[in-house]
Parts: structure tokens; C-alpha cells; sequence
């Protein structure tokens, strides 16, 4: 029986599974590389992603050094720092080889990017849980500032371009082959 590979990669990196995630990431690396010239759009807007991320997180990181080293329920967990495949797509159409998985890390252990001085990951580079995640004081923090509203409307244009993106790719590769596929699945 044939899966959709995307479709497989989708549904099974949830599983935080050092072998799917690498092999979604093999996966990536030859579409890119196979399909390079039908992916440039997707790039393009990945490029376009990554400034608005860039532009955004000055704004952000202003909230962050008031309301997070007081917190006492920290945020930067592995339930919100692990890559889904919209992340991977991103990162690949970007040139940028995602780091290795953490094997083992439950929901609430420290998110494997945290350090004592904060994420080491530029803003940018962040898995999307982490990025669109927002606790309950922070956004309240945010909410109170004088540029709430440019910050909102910048973060709406990056989700629309995100979408845009995910939607350019999978349709990029399903003009280019329509028929990509996983041959069997073996479980």
C-alpha cells in the first residue's frame, strides 16, 4: 500500500522519533536538491519569512528580559522546541541543515535549545511552537506596549506568508511529481 510521503512525514514526526525526523530530513535535501528550480518561489517567500522573524524578534526579546527571568513556570519546554515538517520545509528552503533531534526529552523537560543565557537559537531558526507561543504574562506584556498593534500586523503577515510558503511547496512538488511517493511504509 502507497502513502504519500509528505503525508507520512506529517503525521509521524509528532512521534519525536530520531529515525522519522532524520529521514524527513533526507527526504527534504533531495527535493530540494531535485526540484531546485521549481522550489525558488518557495525559497523566495522562506526569505521573506526569515526578515519578518528578524524585524519581529527585537520586540519580542524587549518582553522576554522583563517577564521571563521572573517566571517561575518557564515556557522553553520540548513540547514547544521540537521541528513539525512545515518547520523542516522552512528550514530547508532556507539552506539551513536543522539541528539533531533529542531523543527521550518528554513535553515539560527543558527545551534542548535553552541555555542559561536563553535560546541558542536565533529567533528565526526556531521551531513554530516556539515561535508562535506566547504565555498568558507575556502576552499581556506585549498587549501594553505602545507598538502592540505593528508588532500584530507583522506577526499576521508572517503567518500568511508561512501558509503561503507551505501551500507554494506542496504545490511546486506536486506539479513537478506528482507522483512522490513512499513506497511501503514498514512499521
Amino acid at each position: 500500500m502507497e502513502q504519500d510521503i509528505d503525508q507520512y512525514f506529517i503525521e509521524n514526526l509528532r512521534r519525536r522519533n530520531p529515525k522519522i525526523y532524520r529521514q524527513a530530513n533526507q527526504h527534504l535535501n533531495t527535493i530540494f536538491y531535485s526540484y531546485n528550480d521549481h522550489l525558488k518561489k518557495v525559497m523566495h517567500i522562506a526569505g521573506k519569512v526569515k526578515q519578518g522573524f528578524v524585524h519581529i524578534s527585537p520586540l519580542i526579546q524587549k518582553c522576554n528580559k522583563e517577564i521571563c527571568p521572573a517566571c517561575s513556570d518557564v515556557c522553553c519546554i520540548s513540547k514547544h522546541g521540537f521541528y513539525n515538517y512545515e518547520d523542516l520545509i522552512y528550514l530547508h528552503a532556507l539552506g539551513f541543515c536543522p539541528p539533531d533531534l533529542k531523543p527521550g526529552a518528554k513535553d515539560s523537560d527543558p527545551c534542548q535549545f535553552l541555555s542559561f543565557k536563553g535560546c541558542v537559537l536565533e529567533r528565526c531558526f526556531r521551531p513554530s511552537g516556539c515561535n508562535w507561543y506566547f504565555c498568558d504574562p507575556l502576552l499581556e506584556y506585549l498587549e501594553s506596549m505602545p507598538w502592540y498593534h505593528e508588532f500584530d500586523d507583522l506577526m499576521r503577515e508572517v503567518a500568511e506568508l508561512w501558509l503561503k510558503m507551505i501551500e507554494e511547496f506542496f504545490s511546486s512538488i506536486n506539479h513537478a511529481n506528482p507522483k512522490l511517493h513512499l513506497p511501503q511504509i514498514h512499521r
